[in-house]
């Protein structure tokens, strides 16, 4: 036995995520189902409303173009957005999700005009438990447990985004002398220790835009952008010199770091071999190894 159409819109008026129609000229037509209130406010309010009216300019835009891509095309389109309850015009914000949320949009081109309209059918279901779910498990995979930093991944990850807009660099490699010694005499648990005071000592000395990483062990890498030869000279001895001055606790130590610019058309890989190269001569100099800085200059790449 068939439903009738009465039938059919109690049954949709049950569904736990909501479907939006919207018309071609940016109209809400109609708001159907979002019964789960955990995850949606109510959009009965929005009905008979222009988009333009409610929500921001903005996602006006971006709302309507996916509308016109579905009709244009006639195939569903499948987007992800965010949008938070108080940016919306004439709803009760304060009745459902606070904050932002982000949603999956199924957008849907409906075969009947409503007056003499085109509309779309836009699905919406609510995604932010899985979102945040996954940006937790993005960040855990990119990220050093032990000191907070990120790791080598994200930094190879964030140097590929770095370069493809060929922004000047430059990169420091550090290593801390002689940290086996703290383990082999104090426990592992004060080089633990030994490598957080480390970390927050060198973040001291930069800035926000600045990438430092833990590559491995008492490896660490810092990525400058936009620095020049001098300021990267300057900064790494203020680095050497904060961390020769940390109070022995219980054991003072030292780092060495060699230091590179990262040239246009520069592989990461070849300015990463240039600073481990630099790095070995700071700490198997023949007089005053360690606790020192070795620069690669740009002139000749190799020689100092």
């Amino acid at each position: 036995m068939a439903l009738s159409v009465k039938q059919l819109y109690e049954v949709m008026a049950q569904l736990p995520d909501p479907v939006f129609i919207l018309s071609e000229d940016g109209y809400y037509i109609e708001y159907i189902g979002g019964v789960e209130q955990q995850s949606y406010q109510d959009g009965n309010p929005l009905t008979g409303k222009r988009l333009a009216d409610v929500l921001p300019a903005a996602m006006t835009r971006w709302v309507m173009e996916q509308v016109t891509l579905a009709l244009d095309s006639g195939q569903v389109q499948v987007v992800e957005y965010e949008l938070a309850a108080v940016e919306v015009e004439g709803i009760d914000a304060s009745v459902g999700p606070q904050g932002m949320q982000h949603f999956e949009g199924k957008i849907a081109p409906l075969p009947s005009r409503y007056d003499g309209k085109r509309a779309v059918a836009w699905v919406t279901r609510n995604i932010t438990r899985q979102y945040e779910l996954q940006q937790r498990l993005k960040l855990q995979s990119e990220t050093d447990q032990l000191t907070g930093l990120y790791n080598r991944r994200y930094f190879f990850e964030h140097c590929r985004q770095l370069r493809a807009g060929e922004a000047p660099c430059a990169l420091v490699m550090l290593d801390i002398d002689h940290f086996k010694q703290i383990n082999d005499r104090f426990g592992h648990q004060q080089g633990d220790r030994a490598l957080q005071r480390f970390c927050a000592c060198v973040a001291a000395q930069l800035w926000a835009d600045d990438l430092f990483v833990r590559s491995g062990g008492e490896e660490f890498l810092i990525l400058l952008p936009g620095m020049s030869e001098p300021d990267l000279l300057a900064l790494a001895e203020r680095i050497r010199a904060a961390v020769a001055a940390l109070p022995a606790d219980p054991a003072a130590f030292t780092v060495s770091l060699g230091t590179t610019l990262v040239r246009p058309g520069d592989e990461i890989n070849q300015a990463l071999a240039r600073a481990d190269e630099w790095l070995y001569r700071a700490k198997r100099a023949k007089r005053a190894g360690r606790n020192r800085v070795a620069h690669c200059p740009v002139a000749t790449g190799a020689q100092e």
